[in-house]
């Protein structure tokens, strides 16, 4: 429950913290981004917090498409998506008919 008045965050400024890992121009990735500092921020200050996301500009691609993949299989096998078992039954006949054979 939130103990803060609503005039209060209403009234707030937003505040942009200086990453270490931070990216530029990178539209693809951006909801992942936000997803894993979501996953990973415990109300500590920035220069504790660790994302997790290599500095190096190979492994953090390496490391975005890993969390991608991730995301979109728990957001897709989630008991909560409604959809869950349609997409997974046309995943099963994708994979017939491409020749993956997933079941």
């Amino acid at each position: 429950m939130c103990t803060v008045p609503s005039t209060e965050l209403e009234n707030a400024l937003p505040h942009r913290l200086d990453f270490e890992c931070k990216t530029y121009n990178n539209t693809m990735y951006c909801g992942v981004v936000v997803m894993r500092h979501m996953e990973t921020w415990f109300g500590i200050t920035v220069e504790k917090w660790d994302s997790g996301f290599p500095l190096d500009h190979t492994n953090k691609k390496v490391c975005l498409t890993h969390l991608r993949k991730k995301y979109a299989v728990q957001l897709v096998t989630s008991k909560v998506n409604k959809h869950r078992k349609r997409i997974k039954a046309e995943a099963v006949e994708h994979g017939k008919a491409s020749g993956i054979g997933c079941n």
